[in-house]
């Protein structure tokens, strides 16, 4: 009994459901209708704007973009190909490597060749002091030069003026030296500078060639200043020989009178 009147509660209800009206749902659809038709509007609105002053917008934008585009694509070819050609900037830069190749090598073989003749140990080693390229040495060379030369004299061994004489000499031969250690070593910074600027030139950018002239003008001048110190140096050494021949003289009249005084002296 109880199933039968659940079966049949279920039947009225969807009786009453059928033939009720259903004015809730015809208002809902109409407010939809509503609802679609403002965003219709807004859409065509959004639309019109977009084809009516977007567009134009756009367009004279991308006109522009083109026109500039063209303008850039010109400049290019002006300095690519005739400021600044790349395909000449190559062949330079080709050559500047097949130079570096063909002569850095022989150069530097000449530059450090080997000239070390000296037999006996004291000459030998004051050679190796001379041509090291070092310029912190002093001592070793002096060192060497003694044990090659021999020291001054003492004062009871030798007249004072021969000492004075071999003791200037010997001052002025190592002072000559030293300048050409040094000049050496200026040398080799100068190599080395040179070396840098071929470096450079293989890889420079366009328009950068004036900072490597200027590099290289410096290393000229750096140059320059070395080879005005190795002519300062031949200057001091042959006032030093014209002051050894004045020496000679001035020693040979010294002698005289020495004679002289003592030939008188026998005489009394």
């Amino acid at each position: 009994m109880t199933t039968k009147l659940v079966l049949l509660l279920l039947t009225l209800i969807l009786l009453c459901g059928m033939v009720s009206p259903q004015p809730a749902y015809a208002q809902g659809f109409g407010g939809l209708t509503a609802i679609f038709d403002v965003i219709n509007g807004v859409a065509s609105n959004i639309l019109s704007f977009i084809n009516n002053t977007m567009r134009p917008l756009l367009d004279g934008i991308r006109t522009a973009s083109n026109q500039l585009q063209s303008f850039l694509g010109q400049l290019k070819n002006l300095w690519e190909q005739i400021v600044w050609p790349i395909r000449e900037i190559n062949r330079a830069r080709a050559l500047a490597q097949q130079l570096i190749g063909t002569f850095r090598a022989q150069m530097n073989s000449l530059y450090f060749l080997g000239v070390h003749s000296a037999q006996l140990p004291n000459p030998a080693s004051l050679e190796s002091v001379i041509r090291n390229r070092q310029i912190a040495d002093h001592a070793s060379l002096v060192t060497a030069f003694t044990r090659t030369y021999g020291a001054v004299p003492a004062a009871g061994e030798a007249h004072a003026e021969e000492r004075n004489l071999v003791d200037v000499d010997d001052a002025m031969a190592i002072n000559q030296l030293m300048t050409l250690k040094q000049a050496d070593a200026g040398a080799d910074q100068t190599l080395r500078a040179a070396e840098a600027i071929e470096e450079e030139a293989t890889r420079m950018a366009p328009g950068t060639a004036a900072y490597a002239t200027a590099a290289a003008y410096i290393a000229a001048v750096q140059s320059q200043a070395h080879m005005q110190k190795m002519i300062a140096g031949q200057l001091r050494q042959e006032a030093a020989r014209l002051a050894h021949e004045t020496m000679l003289l001035k020693r040979g009249a010294s002698f005289a009178s020495e004679t002289r005084s003592k030939l008188t002296q026998m005489n009394r």
